[in-house]
């Protein structure tokens, strides 16, 4: 499994990167879908990012990295023609890793989470 959610992750993190940059990226039909998706974007990296590496407990370190690849995707906007740089949607990434942090304990009931965590 572990293989398998880290090749998630390297996916996901091309898709989000690439998003990043294009001209229009996805847009949903709703109120506020830019931080929408930020939400969902980070929500989910901190989620394939845990269960990549299911022996290292989900923390700060983490959540260095996920914020560090936020600030990076804000920096690299502010130099692109049709973006910019916002900071509502970097602390978008941080509450999405945050609501990922505290719905820990939601996912360990579940059997794929449990076997992660064993090994």
């Amino acid at each position: 499994m572990t293989i398998a959610f880290r090749l998630l992750l390297v996916v996901t993190l091309a898709f989000i990167s690439w998003q990043a940059t294009i001209r229009n990226g996805i847009q949903l039909p709703v109120a506020n879908s830019d931080k929408l998706l930020h939400f969902l974007a980070f929500y989910t990296l901190a989620f394939l990012l845990d269960f990549s590496f299911p022996k290292i407990r989900f923390g700060v370190l983490q959540i260095i990295v996920l914020i560090g690849y936020g600030i990076l995707i804000e920096y690299v906007q502010s130099f692109l023609p049709n973006r910019s740089a916002d900071i509502a949607d970097l602390l978008t990434d941080v509450v999405g890793i945050a609501v990922y942090a505290v719905t820990i304990p939601l996912l360990l009931p579940l059997f794929f989470y449990q076997q992660d965590r064993r090994m």
